[in-house]
Formats: structure tokens, C-alpha cells, sequence
């Protein structure tokens, strides 16, 4: 176990719901990652690849950041957006 995972089991005692809480920063985290690596790959801009999707080149900063809530909708329109499924 790393020092990292040892401290998260150590605060978990204390801190209920801790786990579940760094479980969800990491989702977000991969889907941010996901997100921009997608949109460097297609060689686009975040405004435009918000312009591709309708949506405020903001909201893709946000996204990519892992700051803001993406739906599944969202998602859809980037995979389309980069030609991917």
C-alpha cells in the first residue's frame, strides 16, 4: 500500500465518506483527462471544439479542469465532435 493509499485509510476512520469522495474527484479527473486529450488529439482549440458543440468555451475549461458537471449528452456531442464513439 502506498504512503498515499495509507493516509486515506488512516482519515477514512475519521472522516466518513472520505473514500467515496476521492472516488468521485477521480472520475472527474478521468473524464477531464479524457476530455482534453480527445480535443488535443483532433487538433482543437477549446473554443473550438465549443463551438463544434454549442456550448461556452468556458464550460470546456471547466470541464477539462474537472470543475464542472458533464453530462452524458455532453459527452455524446464531444465524441462526435472528434469522430469518435
Amino acid at each position: 500500500m502506498t504512503e498515499t493509499e495509507n493516509l486515506i485509510k488512516d482519515l477514512s476512520s475519521t472522516h466518513p465518506g472520505l473514500q467515496k469522495k476521492i472516488a468521485i474527484q477521480d472520475e472527474q479527473f478521468n473524464y477531464a483527462m479524457a476530455i482534453m486529450d480527445l480535443r488535443k488529439e483532433s487538433g482543437l482549440t477549446q473554443q473550438q471544439l465549443a463551438d463544434k458543440i454549442g456550448v461556452p468555451q468556458p464550460t470546456i475549461a471547466r470541464w477539462e479542469t474537472g470543475n464542472g458537471n458533464i453530462t452524458m449528452k455532453n459527452l455524446e456531442k464531444i465524441a462526435r465532435a472528434v469522430h469518435k464513439r
